[in-house]
């Protein structure tokens, strides 16, 4: 990614701490997939995976979201479950991780669910199964998002987001 929205990223970061600051990176995530065309975005908050995204060519992926600024990640048996839930209704699940750190991106991993366990994932091992056309999509889409609403997501946080993608929904929540 570019050093600007690098240092967007880093600044919302910095202000919500780690904990809210994935849960925004989550939600810009889901605006980045509205923009790039997925007509029907679901993106959860609490329980179940972060974001379904399905667009009507028949795309249909289900993303359990990690941010981190090390070399793994952590994934809960809940994860799995809800990564597993989803496949059996058509959804290709997916890891994706954005590690906060200078010229880093979404990685998107299509990792066999049978391979996964609870507990630490590098993101070495998750590089084997990139989604890399999906990035390819995403990546630059995200940056625009991330730059369109930097100012109103540092002063207003989380709920600005979920604002915003309630609107995109039509209101639905």
């Amino acid at each position: 990614m570019k050093a600007t929205t690098f240092e967007h990223l880093k600044s919302i970061h910095d202000k919500f701490g780690p904990g809210i600051f994935g849960k925004i990176a989550q939600k810009l995530l889901a605006l980045a997939f509205c923009d790039a065309g997925f007509s029907h975005i679901v993106e959860r908050g609490v329980q179940g995976v972060d974001i379904d995204a399905a667009n009507p060519e028949g795309m249909r992926y289900t993303l359990e979201v990690k941010t981190t600024e090390g070399e793994s990640i952590l994934i809960s048996e809940e994860n799995i479950e809800a990564l597993k839930d989803r496949a059996k209704d058509g959804y290709v699940p997916l890891i994706a991780v954005l590690r906060v750190r200078m010229f880093e991106d979404w990685m998107f991993a299509n990792v066999p669910l049978s391979d996964l366990r609870p507990g630490s994932l590098a993101l070495s091992r998750l590089r084997a199964y990139r989604v890399r056309d999906l990035e390819t999509l995403v990546r630059p889409i995200f940056e625009a998002v991330v730059n369109q609403h930097f100012g109103d997501v540092l002063a207003r946080g989380e709920r600005y987001l979920s604002e915003i993608l309630a609107q995109r929904r039509g209101g639905h929540t």
